[in-house]
C-alpha cells in the first residue's frame, strides 16, 4: 500500500509514512520530459535515502566525512553551508566521495508507475521505472486543443467532445476553434463578398473591399448600419425611408454585434484569468526559491544618517526588514533595528532584534521556537582579510518568560527578542559605508540535539498526564512512543 500527496507539497522527514516526488531523478531525459513526472515510492522513502537539502531522493549520493549523504548537485551548490545540515559537522571535501552502494540501495527501492492516477498498475524497482515509462500505455498526453492531460486511452474519446476542437478556415487556412468559426468568417480578410454600398463591385475578397471602401462612389449613399451588416444603398430619401421601415432588422444587427463583442470579451477574460493564474504560480515559486537559499536574511539599511535623525526625533524609532523564512516551510520571521537605541540604550547603542510572524506552516512546526539565531553586523572593509564582523548569538532556550517571544503567534507577530545593546553608536560609525550598513540573520535550519530531547520530554510528560487523567488504553501508549521516536 502506498500514499499519494499533492505534487506541490514535499514529504517530511518526521512522518511515519513518507512519499517523495523527484522531477529530475533520471540521468537522461525521456522524450516525454521526466522533469514533469513524479516518482512515487511504495511504502515511503527511507530517511537514509533522502537528501537533507532538497528533501528528495538522493541523486548521485555524496558521502560526507560524517557519514551523512546529500545529492551531488546539492553538494556542489555554491549556496551550500560548510556544515552538515544534520549533525553540523564541518564538511571536509577531501574526505567526501560518491557512494556507489547507497546509489544501488536507492535503485532497488520499490516504486509504482508515475501514471498510476491514470490507471496504470505497474509496480517495480526504481531502476526499472525509466524503461517502463518509455512504453507505458497510460502515459499522459496533452489534448492539442485545450492542453488538458489525459491517458493515451482516454485522449481520443476526449478529442471527439472537446469544446476547444480546432478546424481550418476554408478561405484563409487559419486554424480556429469550431465554436469561433462563424465569428471568424465574418471578419476573415479572404472571404469573397460584394461591395456593401452596392456600387456593382462583386467577387472580391474582404481585404480588397476594405481597400475599395474609401473610394466607393456610393460611400455617402449607404445605410449608417453598414458597419454592422446592413447592405442597403440609395439616395438620401431612400435611406430615410429604409431607416423608418426596418428598425427591427437594424436592432437585430446591433444585437448580433453585441453578442460577438461579448464572445470576444469572454475569450479575452478567460485568457487573462489563465495569465493571472500562471503569473501567480510563477511568483509563488519565486518566493519559494527566495525562502530556500540562505543566509535567511542580508538586510541593507541605507540612508543611515536620515534614519538616525528620525529615530532621535522620535518620528520613527524602529525600522523593519522584509519578512523571511527560517528554512523551507519553516518559521516566518522579521528583523528590526533601533538605530538610536532602545530602552536604557537610547542614545548609547544600536539595538537589533528578530521577531516571529504568523506563518503559513505554523501548524506543522515545533513550538516554542527553539532554533539558535545569529545576528551579525557585517564589516564592509574592502580587504576581506581585515573584516571584523560583530555577531550576537541568541539561544531561545535560555530566555526567561519566553512565551511572548517564542510561542506560536496568536496575532500577526510576537514580541521582538535580541540585543538591546548590540554595539555602541561610536563603534557603529566604523561599519557605515556609503551611508549604509548590512545586517545578516542566520537561523539554524535543524533544531539542536538538546531541543529535540526537550521536545521529546515535553511530549512524554503530556502523554503520561493523559494516561493518568483519561486511563488511555495501552495500545495508544505504543502508538505514541512510535511518534515520539520520529520527532
Amino acid at each position: 500500500m502506498h500514499i499519494r500527496i499533492n505534487l506541490e507539497r514535499p514529504w517530511k522527514l518526521g512522518g511515519r509514512r513518507r512519499i517523495a516526488f523527484h522531477r529530475a531523478y533520471f540521468s537522461h531525459s525521456l522524450k516525454e520530459s521526466p522533469r514533469d513526472m513524479s516518482i512515487i515510492f511504495k511504502g515511503g522513502l527511507p530517511s537514509e535515502c533522502a537528501c537533507p537539502i532538497c528533501e528528495q531522493a538522493l541523486r548521485e549520493p555524496i558521502k560526507l566525512n560524517c557519514d551523512h549523504h546529500m545529492c551531488k548537485i546539492c553538494y556542489e551548490s555554491p549556496e551550500r553551508s560548510q556544515n552538515c545540515p544534520i549533525c553540523q559537522t564541518i564538511i571536509q571535501p577531501e574526505l567526501c566521495q560518491y557512494d556507489k552502494e547507497q546509489h544501488k540501495q536507492i535503485q532497488l527501492l520499490p516504486v509504482v508507475c508515475s501514471f498510476e492516477p491514470y490507471g496504470c498498475q505497474w509496480q517495480g524497482m526504481l531502476k526499472d521505472l525509466q524503461e517502463h515509462l518509455g512504453s507505458c500505455e497510460f502515459k499522459a498526453q496533452k489534448c492539442p486543443n485545450c492542453q488538458r492531460a489525459f491517458s493515451a486511452q482516454k485522449l481520443p474519446i476526449h478529442m471527439e467532445k472537446c469544446t476547444d476542437q480546432r478546424t481550418t478556415c476554408s478561405f484563409c487556412s487559419k486554424i480556429v476553434r469550431i465554436s469561433d468559426l462563424e465569428r471568424h468568417v465574418k471578419s476573415c480578410p479572404l472571404v469573397i463578398i460584394s461591395c456593401p454600398f452596392q456600387c456593382g463591385l462583386t467577387d472580391r475578397t474582404r481585404q480588397e473591399i476594405e481597400e475599395h471602401r474609401p473610394n466607393c462612389p456610393n460611400v455617402e449613399n449607404v445605410c449608417p448600419f453598414v458597419p454592422y451588416g446592413c447592405t442597403f444603398a440609395g439616395d438620401r430619401a431612400a435611406i430615410q425611408k429604409h431607416l423608418s421601415d426596418e428598425p427591427v432588422r437594424h436592432l437585430m444587427l446591433l444585437c448580433d454585434e453585441i453578442t460577438d463583442l461579448k464572445t470576444t470579451y469572454g475569450i479575452m477574460e478567460k485568457d487573462m484569468e489563465n495569465f493571472n493564474e500562471r503569473q501567480h504560480r510563477i511568483l509563488e515559486k519565486a518566493e519559494t526559491c527566495n525562502e530556500m537559499f540562505g543566509p535567511q536574511l542580508v538586510w541593507k539599511i541605507d540612508n543611515i544618517q536620515q534614519r538616525t535623525n528620525e529615530a532621535k526625533s522620535g518620528a520613527c524609532t524602529t525600522i523593519f526588514s522584509e519578512p523571511f523564512m527560517s528554512h523551507r516551510h519553516g518559521y516566518k520571521m522579521m528583523a528590526c533595528a533601533c538605530l538610536f537605541g532602545d530602552g536604557t540604550s537610547t542614545g548609547k547603542a544600536l539595538s537589533l532584534y528578530v521577531l516571529i510572524l504568523r506563518g503559513e506552516y505554523d501548524a506543522t512546526l515545533e513550538w516554542p521556537f527553539s532554533r539558535i539565531v545569529k545576528i551579525t553586523l557585517l564589516d564592509q572593509n574592502p580587504n576581506p582579510e581585515e573584516r571584523v564582523d560583530i555577531t550576537y548569538v541568541i539561544d531561545p532556550r535560555k530566555l526567561r518568560a519566553n512565551g511572548q517571544f517564542l510561542a506560536r503567534p496568536k496575532g500577526d507577530r510576537n514580541a521582538a527578542f535580541g540585543s538591546q545593546s548590540f554595539c555602541s553608536l561610536s563603534i557603529l560609525q566604523s561599519f557605515i559605508k556609503d551611508d549604509s550598513i548590512y545586517v545578516k540573520v542566520d537561523v539554524d535550519r535543524c533544531p539542536t540535539t538538546e531541543a529535540v530531547l526537550a521536545v521529546r520530554e515535553t511530549q512524554k510528560m503530556k502523554t503520561m498526564e493523559q494516561l493518568r487523567n483519561e486511563e488511555t488504553p495501552i495500545e495508544i501508549v505504543r502508538a505514541t512512543s512510535v511518534s515520539l521516536s520520529e520527532v
